[in-house]
Formats: structure tokens, C-alpha cells, sequence
């Protein structure tokens, strides 16, 4: 993808982290949703560290639809709902793909089950079959649902009303985590999990997530539309680094663990980041409370990090840093 000035430093800041690098150099990662939010993000990084230190990773990325293939990514066309057709091996497997925001789980609920149960099953199929070194599974702050008033931890057991068509996201995250531990529990996996908070920044495709939606309208100059009372409490985290996390877990994550991801918390509500976006457009809040298919019922959603953060990860930027920035890339600043 063509990357604006600020997001080719973004790239680098993660890129040049310290992680043990060496540990991926050489190796053949297997990715799902390489072509999502998240995982070009990763590639991007990925793409950096060859080019710059010669890595050589070599990365092959299931997508829908064929893509041009470059010297660091292979794409294959690939419904991972389906047995994964590659047949080669692969050192690391990471699953990304996902349906991700409201309008998706309210418009394709089948879909976003079955995207996170059968895909992982078929990519823990084939990490079995290829002996890979180690699993990646994308959780979700979702798996805690709504939270108990105090930041969660990894051993919060949360609670979610399975009966509704909208619980297939969360409970499809939590299946999937459950097959995690079933393949390691079997066969021996090595595998761990990465639970991303609400994460955001400069997205190209359609995203109907609450803060996504205030973007879209600060960028074009609009009035922001709060379509609750914003009392929200909830965990946010800027891509780079929900990136950043992920390599991180990948690299030094325990086997069978699963680790938060999430900037810190400023203590702030969703009202309160809908006007700090209003502000950078020179716009104001707008009031609208009217319910919206496909979100999250959750009203305190906050992680705690202080797992992944004991592994040596630290956020790069704070919430309001990071909306600041996905501004200005929206504008081309």
C-alpha cells in the first residue's frame, strides 16, 4: 500500500523496536488477513526490516482475492474457511482474519462465526501438519464483554449473552481461543493469543466502529454524530501498536498464554475522545442516541497490560497521540 509520510514513521518506530528480530529472520510466516488493518500494517513492517537489515522473512498471505505478489509477500488466493490449500511449510502461523466492526456482524453474522472458528481450525490444522514453530490467534477485548468497573486482566472471565446473533463475534473469539488450547492440549501446539483492545488509526476501508465513524466525519469537516449518551469506558489501541504487541507476543509470548493489548489508560469516555476528534476538525458533538445494529452492548471495557507489559513491551504513543495522528494522515499532513 502507499504509505503518507507519518505512516512510513509509524512503520519505522516499530520496525526499529528492539524485539528479537533475529528470530523471525529467514523464517516463513503463514498469515491470515494480511490484507486487513491490522495485518498490512504487519506487512509493511515486515516488508521495512528486509529491506533495511535483510531479514529475508518470507511472508504467504491467504486472502480472498489475488493480489501482486513482491519479494517479501506471497499472496494465495484463499476462503480460510475452507482446508488451507498451501502445502509448503511454515514457521510461524499468525491468524488475523476476521469480520472486525458492527455493520459486518449485524449484516454477516454467519460469516464472522465462521471466518473466526473454521479459519482457525483449518490454520491450527495446518500448523499440525507443518510442525510450525508457533500459533498466533487474534483475540478480541470482546471475549470479556461487559466489565466488572476495574481494568481487566487476562483472568477475567467476563460475561456475554450468547443468545443474540451479535454474540457470534465475541463467542467465536472465545472458540477459537478454546481450540487453541484444545490443539495444544492434543497434539502439542505451541500457541498463543493476542486480545487487541478497540483498536484504530487510518484505516482506507469501511469500518462503521464508533471512533472510525468520528474520523470519517471530522476528515470532511462534518459535525461528530455521538449516537449514545458516550459514557463508554473502553480500551483503545493505535495500530502501530497493536502491531508492535503482536510481534512481540509472537516472539516471547509463554506457550498457552494469552496477553491484553491496549495503550494506556487516560481515563476518558467515549464522549469525551468523540470531542477531542471534533476539536482537531474545528467541529463540535452532535447528539443522536439511537441504536446501531451490530454494536457492542458493553458500557466498561478496559484492559489491563501489565502481563504483556512485564514481557519488556511498552505503547509507543498515548490514545490522544494516536487520534491526533490518524487525523492528520486522513488530511495528508
Amino acid at each position: 500500500m502507499t504509505l503518507t509520510p507519518l505512516e512510513r514513521e509509524d512503520v519505522s518506530l516499530v520496525a526499529e523496536t528492539p524485539y528479537r528480530w533475529q528470530a523471525l529472520a529467514g523464517k516463513r510466516v503463514l498469515l491470515s488477513g494480511g490484507t486487513g488493518f491490522l495485518g498490512s500494517f504487519l506487512l509493511e513492517v515486515f516488508r521495512y526490516r528486509n529491506s533495511k537489515y535483510g531479514d529475508k522473512i518470507k511472508v504467504i498471505c491467504l486472502t480472498r482475492r489475488a493480489r501482486e505478489s513482491d519479494e517479501t509477500v506471497e499472496y494465495i488466493e484463499q476462503d480460510v474457511t475452507e482446508p488451507i490449500r498451501f502445502t509448503g511449510d511454515a514457521d510461524y502461523v499468525i491468524h488475523l482474519a476476521s469480520n472486525t466492526h458492527p455493520a459486518q456482524y449485524a449484516e454477516t453474522p454467519v460469516q464472522t462465526i465462521t471466518a473466526n472458528v473454521f479459519g482457525c481450525y483449518n490454520l491450527l490444522e495446518y500448523a499440525r501438519k507443518c510442525g510450525a514453530k508457533r500459533f498466533l490467534l487474534a483475540s478480541s477485548v470482546e471475549i470479556y464483554g461487559n466489565g466488572s468497573g476495574t481494568p481487566m486482566n487476562e483472568n477475567f472471565l467476563g460475561a456475554i449473552d450468547c443468545n443474540s446473533a451479535r454474540a457470534g463475534y465475541n463467542e467465536g473469539k472465545r472458540v477459537s481461543e478454546s481450540l487453541c488450547q484444545s490443539f495444544r492440549a492434543q497434539y502439542g501446539i505451541d500457541a498463543v493469543i493476542a486480545r487487541f483492545a478497540r483498536c484504530f488509526g487510518a484505516d482506507k476501508k469501511k469500518d462503521s466502529k464508533a471512533i472510525a465513524q468520528f474520523f470519517d466525519r471530522a476528515v470532511k469537516g462534518e459535525d461528530i454524530i455521538l449516537k449514545s449518551a458516550g459514557g463508554q469506558r473502553f480500551s483503545y489501541c493505535y495500530v502501530a501498536d497493536a502491531v508492535g504487541g503482536l510481534i512481540k507476543i509472537s516472539l516471547d509470548g509463554r506457550d498457552g498464554e494469552a496477553y491484553n493489548i491496549s495503550e494506556n489508560d487516560e481515563g476518558k469516555t467515549l464522549g469525551d475522545y468523540a470531542a477531542e476528534i471534533a476539536a482537531l476538525a474545528g467541529r463540535k458533538v452532535v447528539m443522536d442516541v439511537q441504536e446501531v445494529k451490530g454494536a457492542s452492548k458493553a458500557d466498561y471495557a478496559v484492559l489491563d497490560c501489565t502481563k504483556l507489559k512485564s514481557l519488556g513491551w511498552q505503547p509507543i504513543f498515548t490514545v490522544t497521540e494516536g487520534m491526533k495522528r490518524t487525523y492528520s494522515i486522513y488530511k495528508g499532513e
